[in-house]
C-alpha cells in the first residue's frame, strides 16, 4: 500500500540520522520524531485507512528499536564518565532511565535482557564514580560551608563619663542629706560613689545593641562565626555560603 511505501521512506532516513547520534538519548529521539511523522501522514488518509496506516507505523517504530538494541546488545563496553559520584550522579540516572525507555519498546523475549544490561551498566558506572577521587571544585572550596546558625546577641552599653558625673551629683544631693561632720562627709562621699555607679549602669542600659551571629559549618567540619549590627544581614539558616578574609558571602 502506498502509505506503508512512504512510512518506509521517512523510517529510512531515520537509521541515516540515528548512526550519527551520539548518545542513547539522541538515538531514541531520533526514533520518536520519526514515528510521531508517520502517525502526523496517516492523519492525511481516508479514515477507513488510518488505524493500518498508524498499525504500520507502531511496527516500524518498534523494528527501529529492536536494531538500536541489537546495536547495544553487541557493545559491552561500560558507559564512560569522569568526577565522584556527587559530580555524575544525576547523569548516571538519566543514563539508566533513557536505556530503560527503549527496554520498554522492545518485544517481551528482550526486554528481561536489555533490563539486565541497564542495571549492570548503571552499578558499574556507580562503584567507578564512588571510587574516584573528589572533583577539583570541591577540592578547591575548603572556604565553603553552610549557615547553621543565626542567633540575636544582646550586648551590655557602657556608660560614659557624663553618666557616672550626672548620677555622682544626684547622688552627693542625697547624701547631704543624712548625718553631720565627719559622718556627712562619707555619707556625701558614699552618695557621690552610689550615684556614681547607679547613673553609669542606666546609661549603659540604655545603650545596650543588638547583634547578630551568624553561625557557619565549613566543608571540613570546622565552624566560623560572623556578627552583624544590622539585622537585615541577609543570610538564614540552610544557605550555602564561602568564609573568606573573616568576610561572609552566598556562593
Amino acid at each position: 500500500m502506498f502509505y506503508s511505501k512512504l512510512t518506509f521512506v521517512m523510517t529510512g532516513f531515520l537509521i541515516v540520522t540515528a548512526a550519527q547520534a551520539s548518545s542513547l538519548k539522541a538515538d531514541s529521539a531520533h526514533i520518536e520524531s520519526s514515528y510521531k511523522s508517520d502517525l502526523k501522514v496517516c492523519l492525511e488518509f481516508d479514515k477507513s485507512e488510518q488505524p493500518a496506516c498508524k498499525k504500520d507505523a507502531a511496527a516500524q517504530k518498534k523494528k527501529e528499536y529492536q536494531n538500536l538494541w541489537g546495536k547495544y546488545q553487541g557493545n559491552d563496553s561500560q558507559p564512560s564518565y569522569t568526577g565522584d559520584l556527587s559530580s555524575q550522579k544525576k547523569q548516571i540516572e538519566s543514563d539508566y532511565q533513557a536505556m530503560l525507555a527503549m527496554c520498554k519498546e522492545l518485544d517481551a523475549a528482550n526486554q528481561s535482557a536489555c533490563k539486565t544490561k541497564a542495571t549492570n551498566h548503571k552499578k558499574a558506572a556507580l562503584k567507578t564514580a564512588m571510587n574516584a577521587p573528589a572533583s577539583d571544585d570541591k577540592k578547591a572550596c575548603a572556604t565553603c560551608g553552610v549557615v547553621s546558625h543565626v542567633n540575636v546577641v544582646d550586648k551590655p552599653g557602657e556608660g560614659t563619663w557624663m553618666g557616672k558625673i550626672g548620677g555622682a551629683a544626684v547622688g552627693v544631693g542625697l547624701g547631704s542629706l543624712v548625718g553631720k561632720g565627719t559622718g556627712r562627709t562619707v555619707a556625701m562621699v558614699a552618695g557621690g560613689l552610689g550615684g556614681a555607679y547607679a547613673g553609669n549602669k542606666v546609661e549603659g542600659k540604655m545603650n545596650e545593641k543588638k547583634y547578630y551571629e551568624v553561625t557557619v559549618k565549613l566543608d571540613d567540619g570546622t565552624t566560623q562565626g560572623v556578627t552583624f549590627e544590622d539585622s537585615n544581614h541577609g543570610f538564614k539558616q540552610g544557605d550555602k555560603v564561602r568564609f573568606e578574609n573573616k568576610q561572609l558571602t552566598k556562593r
